[in-house]
């Protein structure tokens, strides 16, 4: 039996900075679940995946670590991201940031 089923989402964004001075920035979104959840990324509502390359090689038995990596040109046109963990054993679950604001 586990504790919490429903994992807990933390998403964080590349700095002002970094997108103004970089060519690619990298988001990260760590997923804690007691599960071996599935991670999607959204941007603006549309799976990236079919283009850009995500990263999920991270896996510890309480958290799993996602990276997108883009161009700073894409990111800059973006309004929101969105991190989602899905299971068969919880609701999907999601965390969205506004890029834009």
């Amino acid at each position: 039996a586990f504790p919490s089923s429903t994992p807990s989402i933390h998403l964080e964004t590349p700095r002002f900075r970094t997108v103004m001075t970089q060519t690619e920035v990298t988001a990260t979104c760590v997923v804690h679940s007691a599960f071996d959840a599935k991670v999607t990324w959204l941007l603006d509502g549309k799976d990236p995946t079919s283009r850009t390359p995500v990263n999920q090689a991270c896996r510890t038995t309480q958290s799993i670590n996602s990276n997108l990596t883009i161009p700073s040109s894409q990111w800059k046109t973006l309004n929101t991201i969105t991190c989602r963990a899905e299971h068969r054993c919880f609701t999907s679950t999601e965390k969205t940031s506004k890029v834009k604001g």
